[in-house]
C-alpha cells in the first residue's frame, strides 16, 4: 500500500514505523519538570489546513442531480403559472369598514331576511341569515318598501306570506286583518319586502324606547324609516323590521285564540239583522245564541278578569268578562252566578249556568264580543 501524497505523510510514516519496531519492556520514567516560559527552545511550527474540502463529483452523479432537478420542475410545472390572475382567496382582502360590519351584526341578530342597502359610497356585504332567501335575493342588498297584491279566490294568508318571504303577522299587522281566515276577494294588501311589523308611536314614545320594547337595534329602525332626526311625533306610523306581532292579537286574528263559552256549538240564532223573536220586527242582533238546556255549564272563552255582573231587563243575569288584549266578552240569560266580581279566571273555567232569564223566549246563552275599542264584533269571527 502506498502512503498518501499528501501533507500529512509524515505523520502517516511515523504512526507505522512504530508498529514495525520490535516493542522492547522499559520502565517509564517521570519527565523533569522544565519551565519552558522563558526557555529559548522554538516550537515547530504548524501548517495551516484547510477546513472544508469538497470531493469532486463524478460526471455521472452530475448527470442524475441534473435530471432530477429537471423533473421536480416539470412537475411543479411554473411556466404555466399566471400570476395576474391569482384566485380571490389567496390575494390580500381589504379590511371592512367596521361601522358597516356592526351594522350588518345588528341586522342579523334582528331575524330580518334581507339586509338593506347603505349609502351609495358604502360597500355592499352579503350577510348568511336565519332563514333562506330565493336564489335571485342571494347577495343583493334591498332597501325597505311595500308591495301590492291582490287577493284571490282560495288565498290563504299563510301562503300569501310564504310566497312573499315574509311571517303572517307581518300580513295580518300591516293589513289590521280581524279575521285572517276570512279574506276578502279582490281586496289589496299591502306587503312589506322584509319581515316586520308597523307600530304606531305613542304618546311619550322615544325612539330608543322603541327600540328597546321590540329588540331591534336602533340604527336598523332609522335606516329602515330613513329617518334623520331623534323627533318623532305621536300618532304616525314606523315599520319595526324584525319585530313580531302581539301572540294575542296574531291568535285572535287566526281564530285560534276564543273557546266556545258552551261545550254544544248548536246556534239558534246568528250575529247581525234579523226579525226579533218576540216582536217580529227587524232588528240588529249583538251576539250569538247557543242553545242550551238550564243549569249548562257556562266556560270562560277566554282568561280574563270578571268586571261585571249584573241583571237588566234585556240579558237578564249576565257576566262580563276583560281580557289582557282589550276585548270583553258578555255572557247573558244566565240563570246563576259561579265567580264575584274582580276575580281572575282562566280560560275554559266555569263561571255559571245556562238559563231564561231577561229578554228570552227559551234556555240558551247569549253571547257577545266587543273590541279594544269598544266595538261590536261577529263572535264566529275569533272563536276557536
Amino acid at each position: 500500500m502506498s502512503s498518501p501524497t499528501n501533507k500529512s505523510a509524515g505523520f502517516y510514516s511515523g504512526f507505522m514505523n512504530q508498529f514495525n519496531q520490535k516493542p522492547t519492556h522499559k520502565k517509564r520514567e517521570k519527565p523533569a519538570f522544565k519551565d519552558i516560559r522563558n526557555s529559548n527552545i522554538r516550537r515547530p511550527k504548524r501548517e495551516k489546513t484547510r477546513k472544508f474540502e469538497f470531493p469532486l463529483q463524478t460526471l455521472a452523479t452530475i448527470g442524475i442531480i441534473f435530471g432530477t432537478v429537471i423533473v421536480a420542475f416539470a412537475a411543479l410545472n411554473w411556466e404555466n403559472i399566471d400570476f395576474d390572475n391569482i384566485p380571490d382567496i389567496y390575494a390580500f382582502q381589504p379590511v371592512e369598514d367596521t361601522i358597516s360590519g356592526e351594522r350588518i351584526i345588528q341586522y342579523a341578530s334582528t331575524g330580518i331576511p334581507v339586509i338593506f342597502a347603505e349609502k351609495a359610497e358604502t360597500a355592499e356585504i352579503p350577510v348568511v341569515v336565519r332563514n333562506e332567501e330565493p336564489e335571485s335575493h342571494h347577495g343583493m342588498l334591498v332597501t325597505f318598501e311595500w308591495h301590492e297584491y291582490k287577493v284571490k279566490r282560495g288565498d290563504v294568508v299563510s301562503r300569501i306570506a310564504e310566497n312573499f318571504g315574509v311571517s303572517i303577522g307581518a300580513i295580518i299587522a300591516s293589513n289590521e286583518i280581524s279575521n285572517a281566515r276570512r279574506l276578502q276577494e279582490g281586496a289589496v294588501l299591502r306587503i312589506p319586502n322584509i319581515d316586520g311589523i308597523p307600530y304606531q308611536v305613542k304618546r311619550g314614545d322615544s325612539l330608543s324606547k322603541i327600540s328597546t320594547s321590540f329588540n331591534v337595534p336602533l340604527d336598523v329602525i332609522l335606516d329602515v324609516n330613513d329617518i334623520k332626526s331623534d323627533t318623532i311625533r305621536a300618532g304616525e306610523t314606523i315599520f319595526i323590521p324584525g319585530a313580531r306581532m302581539n301572540d294575542i292579537d296574531l291568535r285572535m286574528s287566526l281564530g285560534d285564540l276564543f273557546a266556545y263559552p258552551l261545550q254544544s256549538r248548536f246556534i239558534t240564532s246568528h250575529f247581525g239583522m234579523r226579525k226579533d223573536p218576540i216582536s217580529g220586527v227587524l232588528q240588529f242582533h249583538d251576539g250569538v245564541d247557543f242553545r242550551g238546556r238550564i243549569g249548562t255549564p257556562v266556560l270562560a272563552s277566554l282568561d280574563g278578569t270578571i268586571s261585571v255582573i249584573g241583571e237588566s231587563w234585556l240579558y237578564g243575569k249576565y257576566i262580563i268578562m276583560s281580557h289582557s288584549n282589550g276585548y270583553k266578552t258578555l255572557y247573558g240569560h244566565l240563570n246563576s252566578y259561579s265567580v264575584k266580581q274582580g276575580d281572575r279566571v282562566a280560560r275554559g273555567r266555569k263561571i255559571g249556568e245556562v238559563g231564561n232569564t231577561g229578554y228570552s223566549t227559551g234556555p240558551h246563552l247569549h253571547f257577545g264580543m266587543y273590541d279594544k275599542n269598544g266595538k261590536l264584533v261577529n263572535p264566529l269571527d275569533l272563536l276557536n
